[in-house]
């Protein structure tokens, strides 16, 4: 089994800027990232409910979310192995 570890994300919202960490399983942590701001920001409840329904149910969505279009950006994360920032290229932020 995975030891849990923590993924230290900074992003700019609106303007303003955050510091979060996740529980993360150690794997991908540009998807990890991209996916747990989208959770953090319940933006997957904007799409549409009958949209929402089409794709198979909340918890089914595979709909790509563009996080600049929700004000998300300079998106980092903490890569422990060389003990730097490392940023997300905007390329990823238009499909979370």
């Amino acid at each position: 089994m995975a030891e849990d570890k923590e993924l230290q994300v900074r992003y700019t919202r609106g303007g303003e800027q955050f510091e979060k960490s996740f529980a993360w399983d150690g794997c991908d942590p540009v998807g990890s990232t991209l996916d747990c701001l989208v959770e953090e920001h319940n933006l997957r409840l904007l799409i549409p409910a009958q949209e929402r329904a089409d794709l198979g149910g909340i918890r089914n969505i595979r709909k790509p979310i563009n996080l600049l279009e929700h004000g998300i950006d300079d998106v980092f994360f903490y890569d422990e192995e060389i003990n730097k920032w490392q940023e997300i290229s905007t390329d990823w932020l238009t499909d979370a």
